[in-house]
């Protein structure tokens, strides 16, 4: 605005003391330096609020943009997470789908194994059976006839029943 160097400086001091008298001077400089304090602080407190303003601004931006950075990370890890679930789901399919296979070819092999088995004794059965029946009618008309020795011997029948013993006895 205005320059004021030493020379224009003593110019003013002396225009004062002419003007305000020896006795008044002193007390106006005094007043006149502690309005130029006040000035000054009052100065360098506007300077610091908007200093801090600004600084608020900018805090402002940086939480601001550490919240945007924080909302993206959370929403990368819950996308994360749902495919991690997806993909367990998956495999928790594949492997109770080879479980329910798995257990389907166990069930026909036991079954397949048994089936032989069940039909050899619905066989052993049948032949008992039909021998039980011979036994039967040979047994009535051999009764009514006569009271003698059973057409069948024990011999017979073991025999016929387990043919496998039979045939250790011819060979030995």
């Amino acid at each position: 605005m205005f320059e004021l160097s030493f020379g224009k400086m003593m110019i003013i001091a002396v225009v004062a003391l002419i003007v305000l008298g020896p006795e008044k001077l002193p007390r106006v400089a005094r007043t006149l330096g502690h309005l130029l304090g006040r000035a000054r602080s009052y100065a360098n407190q506007v300077k610091q609020d908007i200093d801090r303003e600004m600084q608020m601004d900018e805090l402002r931006k940086l939480q601001q943009q550490a919240q945007d950075a924080a909302r993206s990370f959370e929403s990368a890890v819950n996308e994360a997470g749902r495919s991690v679930e997806a993909e367990a789901a998956s495999v928790q399919g594949s492997v109770n789908t080879s479980l329910a296979e798995a257990n389907a070819a166990a069930t026909k092999s036991v079954e397949n194994s048994i089936a032989p088995v069940h039909n050899a004794t619905l066989a052993a059965q049948d032949e008992v059976q039909a021998l039980e029946k011979s036994i039967a009618e040979q047994a009535q008309p051999a009764s009514a006839a006569t009271s003698s020795a059973p057409v069948i011997t024990a011999e017979q029948m073991s025999a016929t029943l387990n043919p496998s013993d039979n045939v250790s006895k011819k060979v030995a």
